[in-house]
């Protein structure tokens, strides 16, 4: 009897069998050259190995292969010749320690099973039920890392010359390389394809989020425009019932300040439908977290215009944290502060924003934009946030309009304030307070 170790599992370099040693070494090159190139253009594995097995399969007296791709646990069959589709479902999966395959894949080094047939080692239970003589089976490794297994058999003889044991290592070793390019490939494709789905996402969620502030802002102007108008409203109406009532007046021109009153009424009646409708009855008020809506209105102002702002610093005490507020009105106050900031400073070097939040009250969270601009002129502070009034913050050219005042409205609806302060060292304050809260 022979030793089993010995004569079954050969590590390659011991021992060559006579036969094979004739075989030309220039057309193993040749070999080699061919299934180099097809490998190193090949994006799947499986068809490369079928096409190169194919082209080895005379050369070398080749019968059967199989390659295994190992899944962390195990290993299953990825590409095979050879062997019956009974075959295929049977060996579909084999654990490490299992097989010629197997033990190859928990030892990590390569073996040479040689006269299948007289043996009965259970190890070489798959091999003889697939008629072979000799098995030459080596591990995948790249830098250590198990990859999968690559088997080659034969049948009618016993063993493989050193030549052809060179041979297949070497294409082991192609086969190794490109089926880690391959991964490192599919890898990088699918970050990219998970790139592209999280900016088509994030295109979306902008979108959303500047059609909800679009939405916000033209209610909160719906209201403003209805404040303002109702006041001269009320005023011509009692002007109509003055001149109504006055004893100078005849008869058709009662009539006509009667009806023009009535109209004056009807206006205000409108008017005041549309600060109902545009009421904060629909304010959804949640605790969440500060930092993350300043960063969101950074984001939004930084899309819309990219060079408009100087560098931003965010200091947000671990008492300020949070706070409970609709987040997309929040948020499109504090573009409309930044952006101002931004158009003050847009024009001077050496600018900088500060955003800060911090409890000076335990019941409110007061939110400051800073910015070392030009600052705001003391006799315009009392103005900055009426509708119209509040241009010409700095001296690059007016343009607050309506902004400032709707932020003024949004933060009235959540029971806050907004109010413009001197900065020490020369710029602009702006700071409003939200209710505060514990964290969610």
């Amino acid at each position: 009897m022979l030793n089993r170790r010995s004569a079954l599992f050969r590590p390659s370099g011991q021992a060559p069998d006579a036969a094979g040693e004739d075989a030309p070494p220039y057309r193993f090159l040749e070999l080699l050259a061919v299934s180099a190139s097809d490998l190193l253009q090949a994006g799947d594995l499986a068809p490369a190995l079928d096409r190169i097995f194919g082209l080895i399969r005379s050369e070398v007296e080749l019968d059967v292969f199989f390659h295994y791709a190992f899944d962390g646990q195990g290993l299953d069959l990825n590409a095979w010749a050879g062997i019956t589709p009974e075959q295929v479902v049977d060996w579909q999966h084999v654990p490490l320690g299992i097989a010629i395959c197997g033990g190859v894949a928990e030892s990590l080094t390569p073996m040479i099973a040689r006269d299948i047939q007289q043996s009965d080692d259970p190890r070489l239970a798959y091999a003889r039920d697939m008629g072979l003589d000799a098995c030459f089976c080596t591990p995948l490794l790249h830098k250590d890392a198990l990859l999968g297994t690559l088997a080659f058999g034969r049948r009618g003889r016993a063993g493989f010359s050193d030549a052809e044991i060179q041979f297949l290592q070497t294409l082991a070793s192609y086969v190794t390389l490109a089926k880690h390019r391959i991964g490192v490939d599919q890898e990088l494709r699918n970050r990219l394809q998970e790139r592209d789905r999280m900016l088509a996402e994030r295109v979306t969620i902008e979108r959303q989020m500047l059609e909800l502030t679009r939405a916000s802002a033209l209610g909160s102007i719906a209201a403003t425009v209805a404040h303002e108008l109702n006041q001269p409203l009320s005023a011509a109406a009692n002007y109509m019932a003055a001149i109504r009532l006055s004893p100078d007046s005849d008869e058709r021109t009662r009539d006509l300040s009667g009806a023009a009153e009535q109209q004056l009424q009807r206006a205000g009646e409108i008017i005041r439908r549309i600060r109902r409708m545009v009421r904060h009855d629909d304010l959804v008020l949640e605790t969440r977290s500060v930092a993350t809506s300043i960063e969101e209105a950074l984001h939004l102002v930084r899309a819309a215009a990219p060079m408009l702002l100087p560098p931003v610093t965010i200091r947000v005490a671990p008492e300020a944290q949070y706070a409970r507020f609709d987040n997309v009105q929040i948020v499109q106050v504090l573009a409309n502060l930044l952006r101002n900031a931004g158009e003050a400073c847009q024009h001077r070097a050496g600018t900088t924003i500060l955003v800060t939040a911090e409890r000076q009250d335990p019941a409110e969270v007061t939110v400051r934009v800073i910015d070392n601009g030009p600052g705001v002129a003391p006799e315009q502070r009392h103005i900055l946030f009426q509708p119209g009034l509040g241009n010409g913050r700095c001296d690059t050219g007016g343009g607050l309009g309506l902004g400032l005042a709707i932020s003024h409205h949004l933060i009235e609806g959540h029971s806050g304030r907004i109010w413009a302060e001197e900065t020490p060292g020369g710029g602009a304050t702006f700071a409003f307070t939200i209710p505060g809260a514990q964290a969610a």
